[in-house]
């Protein structure tokens, strides 16, 4: 941990940008994002603890008129796997969102995005991942599990650009107007976090991963929330391929949905809001994805909330549900989040208590 801390503080020493603004970057004063996150999680079956932390620094600036470069990197210092006693939990999926394998400075972003027709098209080049894009709904990351960040019916299929992985990619974005938007990516077939890997791109050994999106959003006044659909398609090594040298591709595709729907309003700040996640993948080694969320917020101060998860997950050696209560409240420059996790998977049942920190300056 001493390390990745070092390697980032040394990187900040170089960003010609006090720290600490909370407006957004633009070309004439560009600000760097930094948030540091700490989670603690500790096995109440089996008497494992873990801690986990992660340091994320992203920067953008401009180059030209509606161009810009992007700069996000990744330090993630995880006890349990340094010390190559694997996670918390010895389930199908990875456990926590941010239980991650160690990594210092891993390139998350870097390169050019050019914004045209009045910001209506987005078009960027470079190094990428998929958190940048995709599954980034308002209230879908503010659970602690995995799930909800990238959906396990496509990080089992290949070797993904997600956390702490990404690849060479070519981005497009298309918003005609608020309320609609699409996306779709092409990815290099292997993603890495290592960065002499990163900057080669051999479509011949790697393949292709693609992703896109189509998404509807509310005006945030009614009744109507955001919906997203789906899907995936990449002729690459799977995994299991990958550790044996990659040398075979395989041919599969997905799709899914994402809904996040507003079930009531009390005022503006007080409302309870239902999530949906529905996903299949056929020949995956998971194929079928689901979760039910409902999340209350303004439950007691400004800005905290309450949430209930349940998912269920259906792969090729067995099965995985689990059942998150978690509650957030925000404090100054960050929030603090307890949780409490049920899971039922085939190579048994844990119960699991979490304490996660997020600060951003």
């Amino acid at each position: 941990m001493r390390k990745t801390l070092l390697s980032v503080g040394l990187l900040l020493l170089t960003l010609p940008t006090p720290l600490g603004a909370q407006n957004a970057p633009t070309y004439d004063d560009p600000v760097p994002t930094i948030t540091l996150t700490t989670e603690g999680l500790y096995n109440a079956t089996t008497g494992v603890a873990n801690w986990v932390n992660l340091l994320n620094v992203d920067y953008e600036f401009g180059l030209w008129r509606n161009g810009y470069f992007d700069l996000d990197l990744l330090a993630i210092a995880n006890l349990r796997q340094e010390q190559g006693k694997g996670g918390v939990a010895d389930n199908l999926h990875i456990f926590s969102a941010i239980e991650d394998s160690p990594s210092t400075l891993a390139l998350m972003s870097f390169g050019v995005e050019q914004r045209l027709l009045d910001e209506e098209l987005r078009l960027f080049a470079g190094i990428r991942n998929l958190g940048n894009d995709y599954f980034t709904t308002p209230w879908n990351s503010i659970f602690t599990a995995a799930m909800n960040g990238l959906f396990p019916s496509i990080s089992t299929n290949f070797v993904v650009a997600d956390a702490p992985n990404a690849a060479m990619a070519l981005h497009a974005e298309w918003h005609p107007n608020p309320q609609w938007s699409a996306k779709l990516s092409l990815y290099d077939g292997v993603a890495s976090s290592r960065w002499a890997e990163l900057f080669k791109v051999n479509l011949g050994r790697d393949g292709i991963f693609t992703i896109g999106e189509v998404t509807y959003k509310g005006d945030g006044r009614g009744y109507l929330g955001t919906y997203n659909i789906g899907a995936t398609y990449g002729y690459a090594p799977t995994i299991a391929e990958f550790l044996l040298g990659g040398e075979k591709k395989s041919s599969r595709a997905s799709m899914w949905f994402l809904a996040e729907q507003p079930l009531y309003r009390w005022s503006h700040d007080r409302q309870l809001y239902m999530i949906l996640h529905g996903a299949w993948a056929p020949r995956s080694d998971c194929d079928t994805y689901g979760s039910l969320a409902f999340i209350y917020s303004h439950l007691a101060f400004e800005g905290d909330y309450i949430g209930l998860l349940a998912s269920r997950s259906l792969y090729r050696s067995g099965y995985e549900t689990q059942l998150e209560v978690t509650y957030s409240f925000p404090y100054r420059y960050g929030t603090i989040q307890p949780a409490l996790h049920r899971v039922h998977a085939a190579q048994g049942k844990y119960t699991i208590a979490v304490l996660k920190l997020i600060l951003e300056i």
